[in-house]
This record gives C-alpha cells, sequence and structure tokens, in this order.
C-alpha cells in the first residue's frame, strides 16, 4: 500500500456494467474534483468516461490496485448531488447501468458522448513492421500510426481482432463539438455622450447619406448586436469599423441566453376567482404541501373541470414556501403551450425542457436549472431529471399518457419514476388526469394515494353529448363514405356555417396506410420490418413509420406481375385532402408529426387555430388532450377501432382515454360540444362507457378483467425481448432463456409459484428494424422477487446472447407489446 492518504471516488462508467468503480485522485487534480463532474479514468485497457458519485478520503493509503484516473473534465458539475439517489433507484428498479442513466439524463450539448480512438502498442508497432506490404492489417495499423486520437471506421471488428493480440489499446476520445455559453459582439459608445453634442464635433466625418441615423440609433448609450447593425444597415460593417478606428463606438462581447420559449398561444388570464371543487381540492394540495414530506394524489378532474388552474394555484404556493414545482406533460407539442401559459404569469423563473430544443438552449436551460434560477420547470418526459435542490411539487399532468413511456434504453416509466423522486426528495406529487390510467386509480381506491376529485366542468357546462357512427353499415361504399359518414359530414357543415370549429382525430398518418395489388392481393412490406408500408401523396414514397426506410411506389406487382398497384386505406394526409374537396371554402390544418417536422411548426399551427385562422384541424394523438380551444364545438373521430385492434391487454383503456380525451376538446366555451365516434364495435364496452362518461363503470369492468387474466396493477411485468440479425438463433437463444428461466424456477419450490413465465414466442412485429423479435413475459405477485428473478436470468444468459450475436433487453413495466 501507498503512504500517502489521497482522495478516492466512486465513478459510474459509460459503459454497459452495473457496479460503481473505485479510482484514486493525483493531487494535482485533486482541487477540480466534484460529485457530477465527468472524469476520464483506465478501464481495463482503454480509457472511458464517467460520473463522480461519491468523494472519500482515504487515511489508510491507497491499494496498489486502485488506478488514478487521467482528467477532470468539467468546470463545474453537470448535475446536483440530489439527483444521486435517484439515479440509483433508477439503475436498480430498471436494471439499467447507472452511468447510462446518467448520460441520458444529461442534456447532449454538456454531456458530448466519446467516441472510440485507437493507440498502437510496442506490439501492434513491432508487428507493423514485420507484416507484408498487401496485408489488410499492416494497412490499418500504418492509419492508427497516421491518425492519432481520429474516429476508428467502421467495421469495428477488425480492431477488436488487433486488441485481443495486444497490438492496440482502445480510448474514449472527447469530442470536440461539445455546447457552451453563446458569445456575441455588441457595439456600444465609447463614452457616455449627448448625440446631438457628438454629430456636431464630427459634423465634417459624416459622408453617407445613412451615416447621421447610424450614430444616432446609439442615443441613451445603447447598445446593439453586430447582427443586428448588420441587417438595419447594408454599409453597417464599414460604419462600425470607421467609428471605432475613430475612437466613437467600442465593441464587446457578452454571453447571450438562447431563450427557446415562444410567445403565448392561448392568451389565458388568471380567473377572478375559482370554483367550489377547484378551492376543495386545493386546501387539501396546500395542507400536504405545508405539512412536508412524501405525499402522492391523484387528481381525477374532468375535461374542461379546471386543473390547469390547480396546478398553478399549487406551483405558486410552492415557490411562495421557497420551493421549487416541476411540470410533466406527455407531449412536446402541449409543453410548448402549457409553457406560453405559465410564462405570462410567472414570467423569467420559468424553464422548459425537452428533446426538440437546439443542443445550445438544452445547454443554457440546463445551466438556468443548476444555478437555481429556475422555479418552475415545464417538459416531456426528459424533464424528469431536471436538477432542482429545492424540489417541493411535482406534476404529472395526463398521467395515463403512455407517452411517458421510454421505448428505448433506459426503458423507464416517466409517471412511476416521478413518484419514486417525490419519495427520495420529500416532495408533493400530482398525478392529474380527465381518464386515469387503472393502474393509478387501483393505487387511489387502496390507499397508497390520496384521490381529490373534480366531476364538473368549470362553470356547470355539460360534458359534449356523443354519438357513435357504425360503421359496419358503409363498408360495401365508396372510399368517402368510409373516411366520414353522412352524420359527420352534416354535422361539419353546420359548424362551418355557424362559425364554429372543428377538430377530426385520426390516430394514422400518411395519405394510405397499405398499398397492394388488386390482382393477387399482396402488398409493399418494409424489408427492414413486418409491416407494410404508409403511402404519402405530398412526397408521392411509401414509408416505413418504424425505420425510416421509403420507395418510390411502382405498379407492376413483385409476386404475380399484375400492372396496377394502387392504395388502400387512409390516414391523416388522405383526410385532410378529402375534406378540401367536400368543403373547397374551408380553413384546413394539419396536426401530426409530418406537418410538424420543421422547428416552430407546432407552435404555428396551434396559434393559427386558437386565432380562428382554421376552421378544421386534422390531427392525431398530439391534439388528443390538454388544449383549451372555446370555438371548438365538434369532435369527430373517424376510427376508433385503430387502437382496439393493438395486441395489449390495455387496448380498451387505451381506446377509451382516446375517445374520452379527444372528445375532450368540444365544448369548452359557452356553447355545448358534439362528438361523433365512428366505429365497427359499437357495443365494445369501453366505447359505450366513453360515450356515457362514465369512467366508473369502465374501471369496475377493466378491473375484473385485469384481476382474472392477473396482469396489472394486479401483479407486475416485465418482457425479456431478443432481437438478433439471424432469425433461426434469435428463436434458439429465446428458447434456450426459457428453459433456464422456468429452471431457476423450479429450484424454488415456494416462491418459485409468485412468477409466472409466458413464452417464449415471436413478438406481434417479428422483424423490426431489420431484426428478428421473439419475447417473453413474466409475472410476479411482488416486485422485489421480480427483480431478483431477472437478475439471475440476466446473469445465466449474459454468455450466450453474447456468442451468439443475439441481443437480449429487460423492459420493466412494459407498455407497447409489439
Amino acid at each position: 500500500m501507498a503512504g500517502n492518504s489521497r482522495l478516492i471516488i466512486s465513478v459510474a462508467v459509460t459503459l454497459p456494467v452495473k457496479d460503481l468503480y473505485t479510482y484514486s485522485v493525483p493531487d494535482d487534480l485533486a482541487p477540480l474534483v466534484a460529485t457530477g463532474k465527468r472524469v476520464t479514468v483506465p478501464f481495463k485497457n482503454r480509457k472511458i468516461i464517467g460520473y463522480i458519485i461519491e468523494i472519500n478520503k482515504s487515511t489508510d493509503g491507497i491499494p496498489s490496485e486502485i488506478k488514478d484516473i487521467s482528467d477532470v473534465l468539467d468546470p463545474s458539475p453537470l448535475f446536483t448531488e440530489r439527483l444521486i439517489p435517484f439515479f440509483q433507484w433508477m439503475s436498480h428498479y430498471y436494471l439499467n447501468p447507472i452511468g447510462l442513466i446518467i448520460q441520458s439524463a444529461l442534456p447532449g450539448g454538456i454531456n458530448v458522448k466519446p467516441y472510440k480512438s485507437g493507440l498502437l502498442t510496442e506490439k501492434g508497432t513491432a508487428a507493423m513492421k514485420l507484416l507484408p506490404p498487401e496485408s489488410n492489417d499492416k494497412e490499418l495499423l500504418e492509419w492508427l500510426k497516421d491518425n492519432p486520437q481520429k474516429r476508428l471506421p467502421a467495421p469495428f471488428h477488425r480492431f477488436y481482432r488487433m486488441a485481443k493480440m495486444g497490438w492496440i489499446n482502445f480510448e474514449d476520445v472527447k469530442s470536440s463539438k461539445g455546447v457552451g455559453p453563446l458569445k456575441r459582439k455588441f457595439v456600444k459608445l465609447r463614452e457616455e455622450k449627448d448625440i446631438d453634442s457628438l454629430l456636431m464635433d464630427r459634423y465634417q466625418d459624416l459622408r453617407a447619406m445613412n451615416e447621421e441615423e447610424f450614430l444616432r440609433s446609439f442615443a441613451g448609450s445603447k447598445e446593439f448586436p453586430l447582427k443586428e447593425i448588420y441587417s438595419r444597415f447594408s454599409n453597417g460593417s464599414h460604419l462600425v469599423k470607421k467609428w471605432i478606428k475613430a475612437g466613437v463606438l467600442m465593441s464587446c462581447s457578452r454571453t447571450v441566453f438562447r431563450d427557446p420559449s415562444g410567445k403565448s398561444i392561448v392568451s389565458k388570464p388568471e380567473p377572478p376567482f375559482l370554483y367550489e371543487q377547484q378551492e376543495k381540492v386545493l386546501k387539501k394540495i396546500h395542507g400536504l404541501l405545508e405539512k412536508g414530506g412524501f405525499a402522492a394524489c391523484l387528481l381525477n378532474g374532468v375535461t374542461g373541470s379546471g386543473k390547469t388552474e390547480v396546478y398553478y394555484k399549487a406551483i405558486t404556493h410552492a415557490i411562495d414556501m421557497g420551493k421549487q414545482a416541476l411540470l410533466l406533460v406527455p407531449e412536446i407539442a402541449l409543453a410548448q403551450y402549457t409553457e406560453g401559459l405559465f410564462r405570462t404569469r410567472l414570467g423569467d423563473r420559468v424553464a422548459v425542457f425537452h428533446s426538440r430544443l437546439s443542443r445550445g438552449e438544452q445547454y443554457d436551460q440546463w445551466m438556468l436549472m443548476m444555478n437555481g434560477k429556475a422555479d418552475l420547470v415545464i417538459g416531456a418526459r426528459s424533464a424528469l431529471f431536471a436538477p432542482l435542490d429545492r424540489l417541493g411539487l411535482i406534476i404529472i399532468d395526463e398521467e395515463y399518457d403512455s407517452s411517458y413511456k421510454q421505448e428505448e434504453n433506459p426503458r423507464y416509466q416517466a409517471r412511476d419514476a416521478a413518484v419514486a423522486r417525490g419519495r427520495i426528495e420529500n416532495s408533493l406529487v400530482i398525478l392529474g388526469a380527465g381518464t386515469p390510467s387503472i393502474q393509478s386509480y387501483y393505487n387511489a381506491t387502496n390507499g397508497r394515494y390520496h384521490l381529490l376529485s373534480m366531476p364538473e366542468r368549470i362553470e356547470k357546462r355539460p360534458l359534449p353529448d356523443m354519438e357513435i357512427v357504425d360503421m359496419k353499415s358503409f363498408s360495401g361504399r365508396n372510399i368517402k363514405e368510409r373516411i366520414m359518414s353522412p352524420l359527420l359530414k352534416k354535422a361539419i357543415e353546420t359548424n362551418l356555417n355557424e362559425e364554429k370549429q372543428t377538430i377530426l382525430f385520426l390516430n394514422r398518418r400518411g395519405f394510405s396506410n397499405v398499398y397492394l395489388c388488386r390482382s393477387c392481393g399482396e402488398s409493399v412490406k418494409c424489408p427492414n420490418c413486418d409491416l407494410t408500408l404508409t403511402y404519402h401523396l405530398k412526397v408521392n414514397n411509401l414509408f416505413c413509420h418504424y425505420c425510416g426506410y421509403y420507395v418510390n411506389p411502382i405498379n407492376k406487382c413483385a409476386k404475380c406481375g399484375h400492372n396496377g398497384m394502387r392504395a388502400f386505406g387512409f390516414g391523416t394526409e388522405r383526410l385532410e385532402q378529402e375534406l378540401g374537396e367536400i368543403f373547397p371554402h374551408a380553413r384546413l390544418g394539419r396536426l401530426d408529426r409530418d406537418s410538424t417536422r420543421r422547428k416552430g411548426e407546432i407552435y404555428r399551427i396551434l396559434k393559427s387555430f386558437s386565432r380562428n385562422e382554421m376552421d378544421i384541424l386534422v390531427g392525431t394523438q398530439m391534439l388528443a388532450k390538454g388544449y383549451d380551444f372555446p370555438n371548438v364545438t365538434l369532435v369527430g373521430v373517424i376510427s376508433a377501432d385503430i387502437s382496439l385492434g393493438f395486441p395489449d391487454f390495455r387496448a380498451g383503456e387505451r381506446t377509451f382515454q382516446i375517445l374520452s380525451q379527444v372528445g375532450g376538446r368540444a365544448g369548452r366555451g359557452i356553447h355545448r360540444g358534439k362528438v361523433i365516434v365512428q366505429t365497427f364495435n359499437p357495443e365494445h364496452y369501453a366505447i359505450v362507457a366513453a360515450r356515457n362518461h362514465d369512467y366508473e363503470s369502465f374501471f369496475s369492468r377493466e378491473k375484473e378483467l385485469r384481476e382474472q387474466l392477473d396482469y396489472p396493477p394486479f401483479s407486475y411485468l416485465a418482457c425479456l425481448r431478443f432481437q438478433g440479425n439471424n432469425q433461426k438463433a434469435t428463436e434458439e437463444i429465446a428458447r434456450k432463456v426459457g428453459e433456464q428461466a422456468r429452471s431457476i424456477l423450479a429450484g424454488w419450490p415456494k416462491r418459485g409459484k409468485e412468477i409466472q413465465i409466458l413464452g417464449p414466442a415471436p413478438a406481434p412485429l417479428s422483424k423490426l428494424r431489420g431484426k428478428y423479435r421473439w419475447q417473453i413475459l413474466v409475472k410476479s405477485k411482488g416486485t422485489e422477487l421480480l427483480h431478483y428473478f431477472l437478475n439471475k436470468v440476466e446473469d445465466l444468459t449474459r454468455g450466450i446472447s453474447r456468442r451468439s450475436g443475439v441481443n437480449m433487453i429487460i423492459d420493466i413495466d412494459p407498455y407497447q407489446m409489439l
């Protein structure tokens, strides 16, 4: 052992390993070390990046096997110390390495991922001299010699072989493409001076026609960004240089805040008073805030009941107590809308965070939070990790929404994780919904959550009338009637004549959802996914909405050779076209992923609709919740059966929620709303309950079905997904893991009966993004037992999947069963 006492730190490395690793800190780096900073550390035969989780001091010396860190990368921490227990919980619950969770939580601009480079060893240098000139290995070794710290070119397997032979060491190199504070050049008067006196003194020097106007713009010691001067004056560059040289002006640089906030989409002043049900709910919330400590509430308020005002009052109460608040919403579009509402009242102490921000905007918003200058953070799922040191209130709006579930690593459920963060940080958590998830309502009925109810719309406005249209009677008719029934067309026409607005909901984008041969019925499928391609008229291409593959439509069938391929079915693009033909004078808009790809397009569409510049807005689930447009009196659901057709035990729940939420956009002003739902399943219990605005009967039926089948909330669920390039190998590994999992349970004669294994079986989407897919579902009565079992399965199968090239993914609390 070494005799000197030094700092030792626990580091979460950015590799798929679960443990923290211990390193020592050289004396020259000790002043720079702090929790939340990144460090480069040696790991096996390369250098990688990690995050400092804990700092201790060794008084007994450092064991020789503990290595020194190589460098400290950040001038200040990237996350607060209070977040560390939450990261650790996330790692434990979702069975994900803590380093990768932190890496995904931090914004890309301040957490640039390193790239892999190669470093020649002495053995590699010797091999390079001995290898024949035509050798591929010699060529690669020479490239490494000439390109130190450059990104390794693919394919990487060539370099892995060299590393095993001891010819090279891998090294993770920090990319230089990170972002930081934005600096801008400004121009101002060198000395404070009356502008008229200045012009008189310099009259002889005024030669250009706009020179006097240019100098007068600096009156009152104003300063202007250089960019603005160049846009205002065509000869701005010349004038700036001239008057700086003359000693009249001076240039300076300062940091500029990249403000991502848009103007408010809807102007919504604070109401003069609250209604009785709002006051009653707020009294309970304020009491829990003042009591302190963790508590969770389910705010069950019908659409239009005034939940947003309750959120606002709860947030301001928390801020008045010196606490910070976090408000999560399910969609980025809704985050922008909600931010506008709150910023008009709370000003610049509001931060917004979501993935549509630029890297620079994410950096500035993150540092705003890190520096304690944000009282409220609004955002989508990724805002869950906002670095707030005084967090006292967490609100999850539309808590039932499946968008809160991340379907890529790390696979977490933001609603459930937010409750866990509230428990860790002793914060109040409010789950808000007009149609609560079965899980949350079950937790409220059994006492785990406080149940807060707002069963009426504000001003006692009635809920919209909902009418069901059985589309089976139109199945043999022309495509126009299969898209819109005569009843819906008539209602739209009436609404247009009365100058009211209409929302049409269709949760399928594109023009046609299938492109097939009229002779043999063969459809054009994605070569990477087990899916038919969707036709998009505007770009005249067939697209896969899962992997992005696209191809030009062809007329000749690849299977039978018949000419006459044709698009069938319909999506939002086709619906918009049909509306334009039926109602040529109507002002139309469309809100879906295709129409909002450009930055700012969501804001433009919603703002235009809120100003009554559109008569009809067509959209997917992006417009199904949270928006308040008082002039919307008609909502049409084009096909209520899309969500019912999914092979998922939550299909009925999703259908009820979508119908209730999109229908809730109607009749939020002084005029009563109407909802027309087109379906081929008019007697389905979810559709009947939505028509009757009867959540209790729906919950009772759904609860009974879940209990019979032992699905959540009556069990805990995990999905083991297997994906690989080879179909046979993927199946073999899935079956082998299934056998090993059952053998583990066989060794647990008592507790093994509390776990049920379903499968293995092909996934409903048996091929996705070029990977063949199988899956195993695991049900358990207890969460700790489930995690213990899954850890055992993962330990047993790690070597199997690695050798076969088949990847096994563990998804805790899966939402997409496809």
